[in-house]
């Protein structure tokens, strides 16, 4: 069953483009515009967590997140915190 997450999106322009960075998982991309870095971010966070799915450290993903498994009853995830926010769709 997919899980909605909602995670930190930060954003900077940087020399030629802008990097995106998830504070949440440590996670960061970038791109030639603010939509291209968040989308790459995206993808770059997809991946980390399918990962970590994958290799078994769900106990740890949840913990980098702050959260606990009977969390992942609900529909939607949402850190204690965040400045910004898009949404990922996750498998778990």
């Amino acid at each position: 069953m997919a899980k909605e997450l909602v995670l930190t999106v930060v954003v900077k322009k940087e020399d030629g483009g802008y990097s995106a960075w998830c504070p949440e998982l440590d996670v960061a991309s970038q791109g030639s515009s603010v939509e291209d870095a968040k989308k790459n971010l995206k993808e770059a966070v997809e991946l980390h967590v399918e990962t970590m799915i994958k290799n078994g450290d769900l106990d740890l993903l949840l913990e980098k997140l702050g959260l606990k498994r009977e969390d992942l009853k609900k529909g939607f995830i949402l850190p204690e915190s965040f400045s910004g926010s898009f949404e990922i769709a996750l498998s778990v």
